[in-house]
């Protein structure tokens, strides 16, 4: 079981290997950076991290990155879409990365999600 990083919320989920979810704080907000692959297997990780970094950075934002993500699939959509749901809702920042925008543009996602295209603009 990979360790926890001193001040990262804690999971009940840990993520595979070919994913890592790390925690800083930008400007006040909770950033989680996902690094890696979002699948089946790793998507519940995923969703964890984020509903407990929600948690955790209330009342500031939490933003997620999702720009190094080299796959994401329909489980990794759902995580998101439930995250999303989750009150206040994340920031995703996507960029142009093809590999995250378009599963979510051919879903439909992108009016339901709050998406950025850099940190700096989800401040």
């Amino acid at each position: 079981m990979p360790q926890q990083a001193l001040g990262e919320p804690a999971r009940t989920t840990p993520p595979p290997e070919w994913l890592t979810i790390t925690h800083r704080r930008v400007s006040g907000a909770l950033v989680v950076e996902v690094v890696g692959e979002v699948d089946m297997e790793s998507a519940p990780a995923l969703l964890d991290a984020m509903t407990t970094a929600i948690d955790q950075a209330h009342p500031d934002p939490c933003i997620v990155d999702l720009t190094r993500v080299g796959f994401l699939n329909a489980a990794g959509l759902t995580a998101l879409l439930d995250a999303s749901r989750h009150t206040p809702r994340p920031r995703l920042v996507v960029d142009s990365n093809s590999c995250v925008i378009r599963p979510i543009e051919i879903a439909g996602l992108d009016n339901a999600l709050k998406l950025y295209h850099s940190i700096e603009e989800a401040l």
